[in-house]
């Protein structure tokens, strides 16, 4: 939820993208007249980071789709290019993510539509570590 968070309230991306943020849901790609990103877990979280024999913090990997489909209103390989690394630069900046791997951007000529995939890895320390006991 801290990503849709994060891209739900950055106006470059609602500018581009609106609402149409998923998460595991494509769209069947010829009802797509607007971009979209669809976000995937890629791996369950690991453990990391160990003090007391117990990890402190969890690793978590994602991958974020981004689709842009052409129209006349916008260049869509441009878009695609700006937005996919406007994305990777706030998972960096906001989340602390970094981008580890990507797909070889895509066209498909018959649908008319680009495609960026993108996958970012990150840390958090649980939550319930930063409680406190009452006294």
């Amino acid at each position: 939820m801290d990503i849709y968070n994060m891209l739900i309230n950055d106006n470059q991306v609602i500018e581009h993208v609106g609402k149409r943020i998923k998460f595991y849901e494509y769209p069947e790609p010829s009802d797509a007249s607007k971009p979209y990103i669809v976000m995937s877990e890629i791996d369950d979280t690991l453990p990391l980071a160990y003090a007391d024999n117990d990890n402190l913090a969890l690793s978590y990997l994602v991958q974020i789709d981004l689709f842009v489909p052409e129209s006349s209103d916008y260049q869509a390989y441009h878009v695609r290019n700006e937005l996919s690394y406007h994305i990777s630069r706030l998972m960096k900046e906001k989340l602390k993510m970094e981008n580890t791997a990507n797909a070889k951007p895509e066209y498909d000529r018959e649908l008319k539509i680009y495609r960026s995939a993108r996958r970012y890895e990150g840390a958090f320390y649980r939550s319930e570590l930063n409680l406190q006991e009452e006294l």
